[in-house]
């Protein structure tokens, strides 16, 4: 989920337009919100050129946090009708405002939504997995180094100025994505201290200036994204995701214990895009909701993209174009 601050400044540049009304707007346009990390960012514009290109729609762009807010801005449907690649995991807002099974290859990967409906969501194809990692340096030097149960053992190798005694956690980037990381770190017993830095850029800037000097570090990332493949991480095995029943929106949950969320890992995410329900059933949007439907973007070629946009610098635009231009096998099983 990287986000590459030239990018984004170009694209916000490129593409920031605020309609005040969606009724005001002609019944073939569609207002959707740009994501705070790359791989949403390439999820949606792979949806906006194929919608507008193929299929006839006009597409807005807002630019909005990710969080509940945004689910709440979507449920409303006046300012922005749909999103792009939610990863449930880190959504909340999901459990209150779906009520849908959620399939995925004409299976069920989801069953017990039973929010009030006032989101409609459809799987992107996307398929995300999250842990903490440490540089495969720091395993070769430390062979019975195993999994997170042995981070306290080399607490001190981790620990900064910052953090005293405690190690310290390169901790999820963006506070909107409920992560718990600290709280998971107090249930499991771990003396480390979860440091956010506000921003994916900071914290993987922060995880790439260790790494060129050696040092061990502990950092909360996922998959799929191009840093996995540029630098060797080894992940630390949290353990197993199981959902805390007692778990409620807006961090206001009773503590379920270390045997659940969210003292585990993360599940892993069919990510999903999601959109007003009224504005969708409109006949005018039947295409586009068909669209959604069936869209499956593949791990994979996202990765391609992120690598183009992130590591060489180029425009998100240009890249996706240049995939749905030599990928037209792939994205036309998509079509109505």
């Amino acid at each position: 989920m990287k986000l590459n601050v030239k990018t984004f400044a170009a694209f916000i540049f490129s593409s920031f337009l605020m309609v005040s009304s969606f009724s005001s707007a002609s019944a073939e346009r569609l207002t959707r919100a740009v994501a705070d990390w790359t791989g949403g960012m390439v999820t949606c514009e792979v949806a906006e050129q194929i919608l507008e290109q193929e299929l006839g729609y006009k597409i807005d762009s807002i630019v909005f946090p990710s969080g509940t807010g945004l689910w709440e801005a979507v449920a409303d449907g006046s300012d922005i009708q749909f999103a792009c690649e939610s990863w449930p995991s880190y959504a909340e807002a999901d459990e209150v405002m779906v009520n849908q099974d959620l399939m995925y290859d004409g299976q069920v990967v989801k069953s017990d939504y039973k929010g009030d409906g006032s989101v409609e969501v459809y799987t992107s194809g996307i398929i995300g997995s999250s842990d903490y990692f440490v540089p495969k340096y720091f395993v070769d030097a430390n062979p019975d180094f195993r999994d997170w149960r042995d981070l306290n053992k080399y607490k001190d190798q981790f620990a900064t100025p910052e953090t005293g005694s405690k190690g310290r956690l390169i901790g999820c980037a963006v506070a909107g994505w409920n992560c718990h990381d600290q709280k998971r770190l107090d249930l499991l017993g771990i003396d480390f201290e979860a440091v956010e830095l506000g921003t994916e850029v900071a914290a993987l800037a922060e995880a790439q200036a260790a790494y060129s000097r050696q040092e061990p570090f502990l950092l909360y990332f996922w998959t799929p994204h191009w840093f996995q493949g540029a630098y060797e991480m080894v992940g630390v095995k949290l353990p197993e995701w199981k959902a805390c029943d007692k778990f409620t929106e807006a961090n206001n949950w009773e503590d379920c214990g270390t045997g659940s969320w969210p003292a585990t890992g993360w599940d892993k995410d069919y990510t999903i895009n999601y959109m007003n329900p009224a504005v969708f059933a409109k006949p005018e949007m039947a295409n586009a909701k068909a669209f959604f439907q069936k869209m499956k973007l593949s791990n994979d070629d996202q990765a391609v993209m992120i690598n183009e946009i992130d590591k060489n610098g180029r425009d998100i635009v240009e890249v996706v174009q240049e995939w749905k231009d030599n990928n037209k096998d792939s994205w036309s099983k998509w079509l109505p």
